[in-house]
């Protein structure tokens, strides 16, 4: 008599289900034991600094603007602060290399409250660019 079930080549049953191989085992006790765990490399990164003091910010950045420019209040955006700068329509020059002029030295204190932070020039009713200040 002819045997009812016959195997295939590839070592699974005729009935269509396959069986998992040592691999996929393997794989899925290691996800299990994973899970089980918990923790991981998540909980190993490190906490985002705090913003800096937004008077201290503004202080920093007052020092070296000129006299008929405004300061927005600083906001924070992606945990990295940032400040507005409005220049008046009748300035001329290039907003970017302004905001270049406009970071504190390398000595200022405010770099040990923040190690970046970003200034969004206003010119002509236009946003350019952030430009990073860092120490």
């Amino acid at each position: 008599m002819i045997a009812a079930r016959s195997i295939s080549l590839a070592g699974t049953p005729a009935t269509g289900r396959k069986r998992p191989g040592r691999i996929e085992k393997a794989l899925l006790s290691l996800a299990a034991l994973c899970l089980a765990q918990g923790g991981g490399p998540l909980d190993e990164l490190p906490y985002p600094p705090a913003p800096p003091d937004p008077l201290s910010l503004l202080t920093a950045l007052h020092k070296n603007l000129p006299a008929n420019w405004r300061m927005g209040q600083p906001s924070v955006y992606l945990n990295i602060a940032q400040v507005k700068i409005n220049i008046p329509d009748q300035w001329r020059g290039n907003p970017v290399a302004a905001a270049v002029s406009l970071c504190p030295w390398p000595e200022d204190d405010i770099w040990r409250q923040v190690r970046v932070f970003r200034l969004i020039m206003r010119y002509r009713q236009q946003d350019w660019p952030p430009y990073e200040c860092r120490p």
